[in-house]
């Protein structure tokens, strides 16, 4: 049986994978997150005329949170300060942290019937490529804009800028 922290990631997981397909892209999934990489979104030549990279990708740490604390236009959101570094860190492909918000009652976060699957909320993204070091010892308070929605439309623009080498 999974505990109720690994159904939020399965949502997640399965909210990315979802999006990713709508625009054509493919998702691997990483076995092994030792990296904060839980998936990889990737798309096979070139995706614009004019890219300049063949094949981009986009490395994804997801996260997922029930009751998120919402101040003003962003989620604050504790990120462990491992996935903090690593992210924060420059690598040959851009990194993005992907927050899903779930409803607080665990009976509200899928719904279905013969008509529509739906997940309840959404993921929200932040790059944080160049952020500065820290002092804390076990994790960073990130703030994620609301305006990031993990979308199809947010997805293909990020890999576009991906494929221009525009998003690091």
């Amino acid at each position: 049986m999974l505990t109720e922290n690994k159904v939020k990631e399965e949502l997640n997981l399965a909210y990315v994978l979802s999006v990713a397909a709508s625009k054509k892209f493919s998702t691997e999934i990483t076995r092994i997150d030792s990296d904060s990489v839980d998936a990889t979104v990737k798309y096979n030549g070139y995706l614009s005329d004019d890219s300049i990279l063949h094949s981009p990708e986009i490395k994804l740490q997801l996260k997922a949170t029930s009751g998120a604390n919402i101040v003003g236009d962003e989620i604050v959101f504790p990120l462990p300060l491992k996935n903090y570094n690593d992210l924060r860190l420059r690598s040959t492909s851009p990194r993005l942290l992907v927050v899903m918000c779930l409803p607080e009652n665990s009976e509200e976060w899928l719904r279905h019937s013969n008509d529509e699957l739906i997940i309840r909320k959404c993921c929200h993204y932040l790059n944080l490529d160049g952020l500065p070091e820290t002092d804390n010892t076990t994790s960073v308070t990130v703030k994620v804009p609301l305006a990031n929605v993990f979308s199809p439309d947010s997805i293909y623009d990020l890999m576009v800028k991906a494929s221009k080498q525009e998003l690091l």
